[in-house]
């Protein structure tokens, strides 16, 4: 998908698991390169101290991507390699023995001071992140309650997104919040329609539509000047296309629609069919299912749409249950509060 980024591998290892294996080798090359130096002189014995200090680069590395507990270790690490080459070299001056000894005790020190350096960058950066999505949770509650009188279906959906995204087996940060950000910020676009367009309680005239298909394009030019929304923005600029490229704006099909709004299409079709709308009534878990299977292939992705179908019934209604929505399993469960409606059909969907 165009603008997520890639995650980093070394030697088929990913995420955290990478930076490990980065550390560890690095840590041994240098471990390497001591072993290979003749002692005979001093000045290779300088060489020798210059080396060591090599150290310090993947306990500062470690501190960096795992704060104090990778520092701890990366240092520990250090320490024990030092020591055991002390039983290869060990000066036999006091001067040196100390100046040894200094050498490790600056490991310490480093790591310490690079762990809590970090850890607070860290906690600083977090903060930030808390404080925008708290401010985009703001935004979408305020377009939800505008279009259904409540504040909860976009981060309802929202929740819906990451769930999905984790049964496809995507466990990325960076991406599954983009994911999560796309999809809250989804009909960011409608601030810009009219109401009567927006609040029609009825079937939109061709011209009521041609207004009503400008809000993705109108949500992605105002979040692509965001730049920590650039990628969010292609979410929302392309969660009305179609896997068949029948959708809308830019008539894109299969995998050309960024994966994001793939995703989103099955879990925005879900939600509106097994909620109140203005034009239609809820429907049950299972028969929003058969929807979904009529349309992979065609609407959705398919491979999109049958990991939503292994996502297990009750993780979806307690999703829907923290976000104070009713979700029933059967046409039985909703039939005392449904009235009678025609079906639903995609093409409703606004």
């Amino acid at each position: 998908m165009g603008g997520f980024r890639r995650k980093e591998s070394i030697f088929g290892f990913s995420g955290p698991v990478a930076r490990v294996v980065a550390a560890a080798i690095l840590m041994a090359a240098i471990t390497v390169v001591l072993l290979s130096l003749p002692d005979r002189s001093g000045e290779w014995l300088r060489s020798h101290e210059v080396i060591r200090k090599l150290y310090l680069l993947p306990i500062l590395l470690c501190a960096i991507w795992f704060g104090t507990p990778g520092a701890a270790a990366s240092t520990v690490a250090a320490t024990a390699v030092c020591v055991g080459l002390a039983g290869v070299s060990w000066p036999a001056e006091t001067s040196s023995q100390i100046a040894r000894i200094g050498e490790v005790a600056v490991f310490w020190l480093v790591g310490a001071l690079a762990a809590s350096f970090f850890d607070q960058q860290k906690k600083f950066i977090e903060e930030i992140e808390a404080a925008n999505d708290n401010t985009l949770l703001a935004l979408a509650a305020a377009i939800d309650v505008r279009e259904h009188n409540t504040g909860v279906h976009s981060q309802r959906v929202a929740d819906y997104t990451l769930r999905l995204a984790g049964e496809l087996g995507i466990q990325d940060r960076e991406t599954l919040d983009t994911y999560w950000r796309g999809a809250l910020l989804h009909d960011v676009g409608k601030i810009g329609i009219p109401d009567e367009v927006l609040l029609k309680p009825g079937p939109l005239t061709e011209e009521e539509w041609k207004v009503m298909r400008t809000h993705p394009e109108v949500g992605g030019r105002m979040l692509r000047r965001i730049a920590f929304l650039k990628d969010v923005a292609e979410i929302v600029l392309s969660h009305h296309e179609r896997f068949d490229g029948a959708g809308y704006p830019r008539r894109v099909q299969g995998e050309q629609i960024p994966r994001g709004a793939r995703l989103f299409a099955v879990i925005d079709v879900y939600d509106a069919l097994t909620t109140d709308r203005a034009y239609h009534n809820a429907r049950c878990h299972a028969e929003a299912l058969e929807n979904l299977r009529e349309g992979a292939g065609s609407r959705f992705d398919p491979a999109v749409v049958a990991a939503f179908e292994r996502i297990p019934f009750d993780e979806l209604r307690e999703i829907a249950r923290n976000n104070q929505t009713p979700l029933a399993l059967s046409p039985s469960d909703v039939a005392s509060r449904r009235e009678a409606a025609p079906f639903y059909t995609p093409s409703l969907q606004r």
